[in-house]
């Protein structure tokens, strides 16, 4: 397992401290679970849980739906998550706005296999449509790592359904390939080792269940990116998914998709505690600049 390190991870109530060995393990990212918001978020909006069908939601300032909504799809490689930064960035990102935020607990694998994390996240915004909560205002689609690519699906199967469109789409390091196939993913080998990929793997066949890895639902990589809404794209110059990023990034050009991207020094991807720098703050401030000319414009 290698040398040992500790995380902090604040809870609603304690703060637990999470042995993290230095390869990520399936046990290291269940452990790492935050299903409720930190207590600094929560000391900063006001926080409401809500089953939505079969799916767990979690409210912050549901108040401020009016102003806009931000749905956030967490990473966790499906078989995990919300973690500590996801809710740091949706926290960051509604108070920017003054928005609400909906973070979209989906169900994981094993337990849960494709295209459960796709209908969950689908059901619950066919759901807000049908009550009256998500319709003339504005709202934004984002998610980060197994998150991010489940944005784009997301993002694909509302088209011609009643939920409208996302105004913008925001995935960060998004897990655009199941299978892992990219033969450029070997640029990153000395940042993301072997083990990562090899959890990965296991993680998508956890999921996928029956379901071919190239599926267009399980690896978007593999649809056609065209009529998405304005997208921002970033991803870690050691990030294991960089060179499907980029592979992304030119699909998404060719398609005439309003697009901003930012590549970082270090890593996005799989973050379970909030990254600080320079870097990431202007990753943050692109992604808010784009919420608030999209809110905007609506």
């Amino acid at each position: 397992m290698g040398r040992v390190r500790e995380a902090v991870v604040t809870g609603a109530r304690a703060v637990r401290r999470i042995p993290l060995p230095s390869t990520l393990t399936h046990q290291a990212l269940r452990e790492a679970r935050s299903p409720q918001p930190p207590s600094h978020v929560q000391r900063s909006h006001a926080v409401e849980n809500e089953m939505i069908g079969r799916t767990r939601t979690v409210w912050l300032d549901r108040h401020h739906a009016d102003r806009g909504l931000i749905v956030f799809l967490h990473g966790g490689a499906y078989v995990s998550g919300p973690f500590a930064s996801d809710w740091a960035w949706l926290s960051r990102q509604a108070d920017a706005r003054g928005c609400a935020g909906l973070m979209v607990d989906y169900r994981n694998a094993p337990d849960h296999q494709h295209p459960v994390a796709l209908d969950d996240s689908e059901a619950v915004l066919k759901a807000l449509v049908a009550d009256g909560r998500l319709g003339d205002q504005p709202w934004v689609l984002a998610g980060q790592h197994a998150g991010g690519g489940l944005a784009f699906s997301v993002a694909r199967r509302l088209r011609g359904t009643e939920v409208p469109a996302p105004a913008a789409l925001i995935a960060m390091s998004p897990w655009l390939d199941l299978e892992l196939s990219n033969a450029g993913i070997t640029e990153t080998d000395q940042a993301d080792p072997v083990h990562e990929r090899r959890l990965l793997r296991d993680a998508a066949r956890r999921y996928a269940g029956r379901t071919s890895l190239d599926d267009p639902d399980l690896s978007p990589i593999n649809a056609s990116l065209e009529g998405l809404p304005p997208v921002h794209l970033s991803v870690g110059m050691r990030d294991l998914f960089l060179s499907d990023v980029r592979v992304a990034k030119l699909q998404l050009e060719e398609n005439g998709v309003d697009l901003d991207y930012r590549e970082i020094s270090g890593r996005l991807g799989l973050q379970l505690l909030v990254r600080k720098g320079e870097d990431i703050e202007r990753v943050h401030r692109e992604q808010a600049d784009l919420i608030e000319r999209v809110f905007e414009r609506a």
